[in-house]
């Protein structure tokens, strides 16, 4: 059957309920031929379109015409009506369905409300506005019946929604019933006999129906309450239209006021009864759901925190699941530790030991999934709980056969997630087709984040576990002395190395503390590590010490002591870590005897240097000085006594002359180089400011030199090193600088000297500073540090050099 043929089909089944509702409601027209006090098609047309939706509005449409056009009404009469009677369900359906969020259950007391409200007071003003005008335009009615007819319009629309929209509303989608079927028979009957009897009576005890109305209310919900008022409604309206019952004693207006608020009341309290009920139901339901789940948490809480490892926690759990939801079959896939995105089956069942599951459980087993496939692989996919109404209709669930062979259908399944890593998969099976239950998920969900925790913990235990022993390891087997103390620093755990270092084995350690292995001269400055350790000043030291071996040999070790804090920051333990540097101690010893023996013999050969620089410049200015003296005065008395004026021999003696003169200042000058006189003789001030001025000479290098004032109080051996330094940065600022002048200051302290050279030349690169091959600073070096300077050279290529001089006055 097409869309368009089934639809039309709805629309015709729609325009036949109308229409023979219809005819069943014209049996209580009394004041016009198309108008009855008791309208069943207002409510057919609203169940209708509740029901099927908005869509189906021609039959309504259609039916209501035909209905009035072959009652004779005219056709433009018949049309108007037909307007209002479908405006009046397509209003009502529409506010109900879209505002009112309106449930065709009637479960709920809102709902009664708003059917009463919306469905039978106001949208029925609608058709009767409509309808009565209809009438009056086509001249069916005088003018002077208008507002009684109106009345009965809306009176009788506003019944049959009361009475007729609740009866197909319930019944339409009600699942069937089960049980109670002897109540309900016995109900029925006594709700016939009563009426019946009540009828035949012209008094007012009518409404002793009630109690019974109240009774199908109670015990068989909306359901059986629209049952109860359709029977009571039907009796009452037969009777009254043969002239029975209470309803036919006054006039007809008031009788029509009475039937109808009889009927109204009737339909309305039990409505209202029946949605009560069922609302207060379904919160001991809800109630009852709620304590089940809590105590499925507190039990899955209580299995998680008792058990030892993840498989019985998930045993238990899948156990306490089947037993609080009455799901028969539970099972647990685990994510595959080398495959994040599969999940294998495990041999953890819930499944009472029914035989005849056993297909699907044989099927499961031999069942890995991948990410997204079957319903455990869309919840390692996806990462949240989902539900399948039924597994054997699903196509993506490679399982679904043995499902059917083993009668399961319903499915959920719900990740256990460590973080946002998915580790395992419950799912759970019923043999029955459920619906999703949203409360049951997140509590699902729940359960998952605990299992997850017991997971994260088991794992959290086995790397701690892991770490543990290799620490254990580690602490044993280090070459490295370890010791752990308590607060009162006595040992109370040792490795074998600290062990052979102290000579003393686990037993002796403990009952001893570091106070009494330490040697005596470095126990102040251990103590008062210890006490900063202690007090939190600082988190750890190191230090080199003296051990105290048991055979009584005096050992060096090196020593790293940490602090391991409580939460109130209160030391519990000290951590002590010992390298044995025994060997390194002599050695370091052995070779700072040997600096200082070499440090002593270049301070002598220095010393001697200068000494034979200072004879040879004493012999030089001293011998050849006199003997180029003596030459040349032999030179003036030859000139003096040539016999006649000779011009070459004059020209000849004057140029032997002057190359004794420059002899005499080359001699002066390689006198001076070798050792200034002026250092001996003026001292250091006019050594370094005579040294500047030859620079300054020699290179035509601006040399500015700040000098302090009044005498520099230094010691000839001290002033010669000075000087020296001096003049190499001098030469080296000459040769590799390309400076354009140079500032030297000196500074003097009571305790120091400090002299500084400053460049502006291009600087000089890291590398160079330690460069093996610079002879000339590895020189300044070892002459400041026979005298326990040092030489300090700092610049950036293209900023310049400063030299740095640092010199104590005296040891």
């Amino acid at each position: 059957m097409t869309h368009r043929l089934r639809y039309a089909f709805q629309i015709a089944a729609v325009a036949a309920a109308y229409f023979a509702a219809a005819r069943v409601g014209l049996l209580a027209a009394v004041t016009q031929t198309v108008v009855s006090s008791a309208w069943p098609p207002s409510g057919v047309a609203l169940a209708a379109l509740l029901l099927l939706g908005l869509r189906l509005w021609p039959g309504i449409a259609l039916a209501a015409f035909l209905l009035n056009w072959t009652a004779g009404v005219s056709a433009a009469g018949a049309a108007g009506i037909a307007l209002g009677n479908t405006l009046e369900a397509v209003a009502g359906a529409w506010l109900l369905g879209r505002m009112l969020d309106f449930r065709p259950s009637l479960e709920r007391v809102r709902d009664v409300i708003a059917l009463v409200v919306v469905g039978a007071l106001a949208s029925t003003a609608l058709s009767a506005t409509l309808g009565v005008a209809s009438l009056w335009a086509s001249g069916a009615v005088p003018p002077d019946a208008l507002r009684r007819l109106w009345f009965v319009w809306w009176s009788g629309d506003a019944l049959g929604e009361v009475l007729v929209a609740p009866l197909l509303l319930t019944w339409a989608r009600a699942a069937p019933a089960v049980g109670r079927r002897l109540e309900a028979a016995g109900l029925l009957a006594a709700l016939l006999l009563l009426t019946a009897l009540l009828l035949r009576n012209p008094l007012a005890y009518v409404y002793a129906v009630f109690p019974v109305v109240v009774w199908a209310a109670l015990r068989f919900g909306s359901r059986g309450t629209a049952i109860a008022t359709a029977v009571v409604a039907t009796l009452t309206i037969w009777y009254t239209l043969r002239g029975l019952g209470p309803f036919v004693g006054s006039t007809p207006t008031e009788n029509l006021a009475l039937l109808q608020t009889f009927l109204a009341l009737t339909g309305v309290t039990g409505l209202v009864l029946a949605a009560a009920t069922s609302e207060r139901g379904a919160a001991e339901r809800a109630l009852e759901q709620e304590v089940a789940f809590v105590r499925l948490l507190q039990a899955v809480a209580v299995a998680a925190n008792e058990a030892q490892s993840a498989e019985p926690a998930l045993r238990t759990t899948i156990d306490h699941v089947c037993r609080e939801t009455g799901w028969p079959v539970g099972h647990v896939y685990l994510v595959s530790p080398d495959e994040s995105d599969v999940v294998r089956p495990t041999t953890i069942w819930h499944d009472e030991g029914a035989p005849h599951y056993a297909p699907f459980h044989h099927v499961t087993e031999r069942t890995t999934l991948r990410s997204g496939v079957g319903l455990p692989g869309r919840v390692l996919a996806t990462k949240r709980a989902t539900w399948v109404l039924d597994v054997t209709l699903d196509g993506n669930f490679p399982r679904a056969d043995a499902a059917a062979e083993s009668g399961l259908r319903a499915g959920i399944a719900f990740p256990v997630l460590v973080g946002p890593n998915v580790v395992a998969v419950l799912e759970f099976f019923s043999p029955d087709a459920i619906a999703p239950d949203q409360a049951l998920l997140d509590v699902l969900t729940q359960i998952g984040t605990q299992l997850g925790r017991v997971i994260e913990r088991e794992r959290a235990a086995e790397a701690l576990r892991e770490r543990e022993a290799l620490l254990s390891a580690m602490f044993d087997q280090s070459a490295v002395g370890i010791a752990v103390a308590d607060r009162s620093a006595r040992f109370i755990r040792s490795n074998r190395a600290f062990q052979e270092m102290t000579g003393y084995d686990a037993a002796e350690l403990e009952s001893l503390s570091y106070v009494d292995i330490t040697y005596a001269e470095d126990l102040p400055q251990n103590r008062a590590l210890m006490a900063e350790l202690a007090r939190g000043d600082r988190s750890a030291f190191t230090f080199e010490k003296r051990f105290c071996r048991k055979d009584g040999r005096v050992i060096w070790g090196h020593v790293t002591v940490s602090r391991l804090p409580a939460d109130n920051g209160v030391p519990l333990r000290f951590v002590g870590m010992v390298e044995d540097v025994t060997e390194r101690k002599a050695a370091e010893t052995e070779l700072e005897r040997h600096r200082a023996q070499l440090r002593g013999l270049a301070a002598r050969l220095e010393a001697a240097r200068e000494a034979e620089r200072a004879r040879i410049a004493r012999e030089i200015h001293d011998e050849l000085g006199q003997a180029l003296t003596a030459l040349k005065i032999d030179v003036l008395w030859l000139k003096k006594r040539l016999p006649e004026p000779s011009p070459e021999l004059v020209h000849k003696l004057d140029d032997m002359a002057a190359i004794i003169d420059s002899t005499a200042q080359d001699i002066q000058r390689v006198a001076a180089e070798l050792r200034p006189s002026v250092l001996d003789e003026l001292g250091l001030r006019a050594a370094i400011e005579w040294e500047a001025r030859e620079f300054a000479t020699r290179t035509g290098i601006e040399c500015r030199v700040a000098l302090p004032e009044g005498p520099i109080a230094l010691d000839a051996s001290r002033a010669t090193a000075v000087f020296r330094i001096f003049q190499e940065a001098l030469t080296n600022v000459a040769r590799h600088a390309a400076a354009t002048h140079v500032i030297v200051r000196l500074g003097m302290t009571p305790n120091a000297l400090d002299l500084t050279v400053e460049d502006n030349g291009r600087g000089i690169r890291e590398g160079a500073l330690h460069d093996s091959r610079s002879l000339g600073l590895l020189g300044m070096r070892e002459r400041a540090g026979n005298f326990h300077g040092n030489v300090t050279i700092t610049g950036n290529p293209g900023a310049g050099t400063i030299l740095t001089l640092t010199m104590p006055r005296s040891v």
